[in-house]
């Protein structure tokens, strides 16, 4: 895997994307939540449950869409660990620009949900690959 194997513009245009669908994943998550599962409550209700719940909504969701991404936008695994990185830089500066301080067991599943995307990158962009580039 070589740099300049990496096509930029795949793997910029995939992070953004993918961040992009991931918060919209959570939103949904809410809505449904907040509709269908527990209707009726205060909205601090459901903000306490956007807190607790986001971030196994990044792991789960955030799993099948950076798969995506990586295999139909990424497409070669240099590109797929490319857009990993890219997507990992603008979150570290998201949450470093918001502020937030993270508990021992919120940094455990930050982390159990960065290692799950690299992974998914990795198997999304090794399956959009042509047979050639996959090895």
């Amino acid at each position: 895997m070589h740099i300049k194997d990496i096509k930029w513009g795949a793997a910029i245009g995939g992070a953004i994307a993918a961040e992009i669908a991931q918060i919209a994943a959570a939103f949904i998550w809410v809505a449904v939540y907040s509709y269908a599962i527990d209707p009726g409550q205060p909205s601090s209700v459901y903000q306490a449950h956007a807190q607790t719940s986001g971030p196994w909504v990044s792991i789960i969701a955030g799993s099948a869409i950076f798969y995506a991404a990586s295999r139909w936008i990424a497409r070669s695994v240099p590109t797929a660990m490319a857009l990993f990185a890219v997507f990992f830089a603008i979150d570290i500066l998201l949450i470093i620009l918001a502020g937030i301080s993270l508990s021992p067991a919120d940094m455990a599943l930050v982390g159990t949900s960065y290692l799950t995307k690299l992974l998914v990158c990795h198997l999304g962009g090794r399956h959009g690959a042509k047979p050639a580039q996959a090895v």
